[in-house]
């Protein structure tokens, strides 16, 4: 008969513990890696979105030669203001309801505050006729040297702008988004 004391010893990890502390340690392992990983490319990631937007807001404000954001509080709608250094106006972005969810737009406006460009940034519509509203020469034709005085409130009483047949609520959302950048540079004092 066998007794405890020459019982064999069991390797701890072919014990029921031992597999959740190897997998603990993997785990652990694994998630030091990726917040390293992390800290590494954050600068680089930060700076390759900063170069990405304004490289946009040069598109739609191109006479503009650095960005500087404006600080306080911004009217509905509108994500983020940009003055121009150089004051060859402001870049608004504005968010508003689409077809597919939120669609996101940039607006330059010059130190006059006609519009100098509209670019959209982000949408979830449907590609195809719901993408027809933001096609770059749609919207230069629609709403470059627009001003503040010259909106409608709504894209349907507004005789300058035609909407994209099959994509009206596209075009209107782009409409709305382009009246809130033209309130934003309104209420915010215009190019300074």
């Amino acid at each position: 008969m066998e007794n405890e004391n020459t019982k064999k010893k069991v390797p701890f990890k072919d014990t029921m513990a031992g597999p959740t502390v190897i997998l603990l340690i993997i785990c652990l392992v694994i998630s030091a890696a990726l917040a390293i990983t992390y800290q590494v490319t954050k600068p680089k990631i930060d700076q390759i979105n900063k170069e990405t937007a304004d490289a946009a807001r040069m598109a739609v404000l191109p006479k503009a030669d650095k960005f500087t954001e404006t600080d306080g509080k911004l009217p509905d709608g509108v994500t983020e203001y940009y003055v121009a250094d150089n004051g060859a106006g402001e870049v608004a972005t504005c968010q508003y309801k689409s077809f597919g969810g939120t669609i996101t737009v940039m607006v330059g406006m010059d130190s006059d505050g006609k519009i100098t460009g509209v670019q959209v940034t982000d949408h979830d519509d449907t590609p195809g006729v719901g993408t027809k509203a933001m096609d770059s020469s749609y919207l230069k034709k629609q709403y470059v040297g627009v001003t503040e005085t010259e909106k409608a409130a709504n894209i349907r009483n507004d005789s300058k702008i035609d909407q994209v047949t099959g994509a009206t609520v596209s075009s209107n959302a782009i409409y709305q988004c382009v009246n809130e950048a033209l309130d934003a540079y309104q209420s915010l004092g215009g190019a300074k």
